[in-house]
This record gives structure tokens, C-alpha cells and sequence, in this order.
């Protein structure tokens, strides 16, 4: 490995003086081209490859001076061209020169543009490695406050104390926002560094539904969670795990965006050969700019700031959830303060219906 190191420095050293020397060999030939020959062309346009060239070394004052350079070599070669002063050779003259200097100016806006995006890049991916890295590692000591308040919440001295009960209370429900929070974080590193794969299967809405309700349900528990859920729902080809995280994502931002003691509607319904699953609340609703940028990463309506806490991830992971499962999540508010329906809508497949029907696989592989 030490013998194979100084290998790949020379290598390198090597390719780093290909390119400059290559640079300058072509500007060179194409002056010598445009002042010793008589043509016709506007020779000095090739001065274009020489500035692109340069952008793959220099910096952005380096291009500037490498484009200054072939610009002064088209006015030179112009004089000392046989041509003289034919108006041909003028206008080739400035053909040239307004290619280079447009060359010279889109190449640096270019450059400029890839440099900023990789900048970007790489701070997305830093933030989102620090997001879950430092996720990861609140989670085991949150795991043991919850466990441990919960305990504490079922003994005879905390409840017979109302004051002992409102404060245990008051633990674990923001223990519990913090873990969901956290859960935000976690999902929202997951979708944008490694990517979301959705695992579909055939799979009862019912059982999601039940599922986000009772999840969040514990957590809400000064809110009334009131299913309207039709009868012999069909199955649904959807990532179980994910359609339920989304459902409660929607649930329990109805929760927090509606006054205790109301209640959040969950109703899911068959209609135009699509499952319409729908959590309507009370609450705050939505103004036309709020629904619109709803299910942006880490947006917040200006009105909730500083009184409502959040991050502003859970409708954008909803939705990226429910994307990737094939269905559509779309928001519905008469106006702000006239609460909100959130409608989770999936396709239905003819496929589930077939594969109901369809007989069981012969034993052995023997057909009749």
C-alpha cells in the first residue's frame, strides 16, 4: 500500500499538468491558424473550447484572465493577418470577441451555480447526519423517562394526589411530544439520506385506521376520536407501516390544531374506484397560503409560530409516505378558524378482487 501511494500522487500530479498544457497548445495553434492563413471563418470562435477549457482549473480569475488573453489574441491576430483591414476580417474579429466574452460570462454563472448546489448538497446531508445521529441517541434516554413516568402515573400515592397526578401528567404528555418529535427527525433523515422503499402489500384499511386511532387516541386523550368507517372496506395495495404513520401524522395535527374536549372525525369511505380516508377537525383551520404550502418541509403558518409547538415536518413526511405508497394527500378548509379535512386518497386495484377469487395453487405443482 505505501509502494502504490506515490503511484497514485504522480498520477495525479500527472493529469493536473494535461489539461493547462493542452490549454495552451490550442490557443496557440488557433493564433497561429488565424494570423498566418487567409480564412474566410471566424477562426478566433474556436477561442470558446480554450475558455471552457479553462473553467475545469481556474479559478474564476484565472477564466477572466485566460478570456482576456484570447480576446487579445483575436485583435492581435486581426492585424497581423494577411487579410489587413478587409471588412471580412473585422467582422470575424468581432464575431470572436462577443463569442468569447458571452462564453466566458455563462461558464462562470454555471460554475457559480454547481458550486452553491454542491455547497447546498452537502450541508443537506451534514444537517440530515447530525438530525439522526443526535435522534438516535436521545431516544434511549427518553425511552426510560416514558417508562419511567408511566409507572410512576399508576401508583396509589400519584393518584390519589390530584397535584402529583397533574404533574406526572404533565411529564409524560410532553415526553411524549418529544418522541414524537424525535420520530420526525429520525423519518425525516431517513427519507432524504438513504431514500424511502415502500413495501406494499394487500392490506385492510380498517386495520390502519384502528391502528393510527388507538396510537394517537392516548396521546390526545382530552379530544373525542370519533370512526365513521364504512363496511367491507376493499383492501388497498399500500405500505402498511408507512400509511399508518401518515394517518396518525394527520390525526394528531388535527389534535394539536383543535380546542380539548372537541372532536377529530376519522371516516373512510369507497368512492370513484378510490379509498377516501378523511380526518376532519374544529380546529384552527387553514388560511388560502397555509394550504397551499401545507405539506412543504419545515413550513409553519406564521400565526402558529411561537404558540403551537412543532417542527413543521409531520404533514411533509405524511405526504412523502403516502406518495410512495401511490396515493394523494390533499387539504380542504373553509377558511382560518372553520377547522380542516385532511383526505388521504389510495386507488383501488381490480388486482385485490382477482386475487380473492382466484383458487388456491394445486398441490406439487400438478395442475387438474
Amino acid at each position: 500500500m505505501s509502494q502504490m501511494k506515490p503511484t497514485f500522487q504522480i498520477a495525479a500530479l500527472h493529469s493536473s499538468f494535461v489539461l493547462p498544457i493542452a490549454t495552451l497548445a490550442l490557443a496557440i495553434a488557433i493564433f497561429t491558424a488565424d494570423s498566418l492563413t487567409d480564412l474566410e471563418i471566424a477562426a478566433p470562435v474556436l477561442y470558446v473550447v480554450v475558455v471552457l477549457m479553462s473553467v475545469r482549473f481556474c479559478s474564476r480569475r484565472g477564466v477572466i484572465l485566460v478570456s482576456l488573453g484570447c480576446m487579445t489574441l483575436t485583435v492581435l491576430s486581426y492585424f497581423l493577418a494577411a487579410t489587413g483591414l478587409k471588412q471580412a476580417g473585422l467582422i470575424n474579429t468581432c464575431i470572436s470577441l462577443l463569442a468569447v466574452g458571452l462564453t466566458t460570462y455563462l461558464a462562470l454563472r454555471i460554475e457559480s451555480a454547481r458550486t452553491m448546489a454542491k455547497s447546498l448538497a452537502e450541508a443537506d446531508l451534514l444537517r440530515d447526519a447530525l438530525i439522526g445521529s443526535v435522534s438516535h441517541e436521545l431516544r434511549t434516554p427518553l425511552a426510560s423517562i416514558l417508562g419511567g413516568v408511566s409507572i410512576l402515573a399508576d401508583t396509589p400515592m400519584v393518584v390519589n394526589d390530584r397535584q402529583l397526578a397533574t404533574l406526572t401528567k404533565g411529564i409524560r404528555d410532553e415526553a411524549e411530544r418529544l418522541n414524537s418529535d424525535i420520530q420526525n427527525l429520525l423519518d425525516a433523515a431517513r427519507i432524504t439520506s438513504e431514500g424511502l422503499h415502500s413495501r406494499r402489500d394487500w392490506t385492510d384499511p380498517t386495520d390502519i385506521i384502528d391502528a393510527a386511532a388507538e396510537r394517537i387516541g392516548a396521546r390526545y386523550r382530552g379530544h373525542v376520536i370519533a370512526l365513521e368507517v364504512g363496511k367491507n372496506l376493499p383492501l388497498i395495495h399500500v405500505d402498511p407501516v408507512l400509511v399508518e404513520q401518515a394517518l396518525g401524522q394527520v390525526i394528531a395535527n388535527a389534535g394539536k390544531f383543535s380546542p380539548p374536549g372537541s372532536t377529530v372525525r376519522i371516516a373512510a369511505r369507497v368512492e370513484d374506484q378510490q379509498l377516501v380516508i378523511s380526518v376532519s377537525d374544529d380546529g384552527a383551520g387553514l388560511t388560502a397560503e397555509e394550504r397551499s404550502r401545507l405539506a412543504e418541509r419545515f413550513y409553519r403558518g406564521p400565526r402558529h409560530v411561537g404558540k403551537i409547538p412543532g417542527s413543521g415536518l409531520g404533514l411533509w413526511i405524511a405526504n412523502t409516505f403516502i406518495v410512495s405508497s401511490g396515493g394523494t394527500l390533499a387539504a380542504l378548509s373553509p377558511g382560518e378558524g372553520q377547522g380542516t379535512t385532511m383526505q388521504m386518497v389510495f386507488p383501488i386495484s381490480l388486482r385485490s378482487e382477482e386475487d380473492e377469487m382466484a383458487p388456491p395453487d394445486p398441490p406439487n405443482g400438478v395442475n387438474d
